[in-house]
């Protein structure tokens, strides 16, 4: 996948062509899965319908708290409860604490609060995975099968394999 911000698409590939041949396929494909990660991290569009080539084509941003409550908006109008965005985020928010790994973070993320968090990937990324559209589908949906199959594999747990 190409990155979404041209300058670094040029960037790569000046990398690419200055690098020893035999090591160009792998970061080649390094980057084709960082820019996915990116492009989830910092966009995303209707999951439902999309197919693996419409997808980067109908992707949209959250780059701001505005953009996220519109997505949310759109997401929970399908929901049978009747409850605002902020509400649904209130929810969201407090089962992200919940979810978290220790007091000590959980309890620095309530400090920040809701309007903070909305500014953070590790709670825009519940809010997206809490509405059906995961990581891994999307690297699924936007890479191609032999870099796919390398991005599942590397972000298996390695446990009692040699490392």
């Amino acid at each position: 996948m190409r990155h979404p911000i041209e300058k670094y698409n040029q960037m790569q590939a000046d990398t690419l062509a200055q690098m020893p041949e035999e090591k160009r396929d792998f970061w080649a494909r390094m980057f084709r899965i960082g820019n996915a990660t990116y492009c989830y991290q910092n966009q995303f569009g209707e999951v439902t319908g999309l197919s693996s080539d419409a997808a980067s084509d109908k992707l949209s941003s959250i780059g701001s708290s505005a953009d996220l409550l519109e997505w949310l908006e759109q997401q929970i109008a399908a929901k049978p409860e009747s409850r605002s965005v902020n509400e649904w985020l209130q929810i969201y928010f407090d089962e992200y604490l919940e979810g978290l790994p220790n007091d000590r973070v959980r309890e620095g993320e309530r400090q920040r609060g809701l309007e903070e968090a909305k500014h953070g990937w590790p709670f825009r990324r519940y809010v997206l995975e809490r509405n059906d559209f995961g990581q891994t589908e999307f690297m699924r949906l936007n890479l191609n099968e032999g870099d796919y199959a390398f991005y599942v594999e590397s972000a298996a747990p390695h446990l009692g394999k040699p490392g």
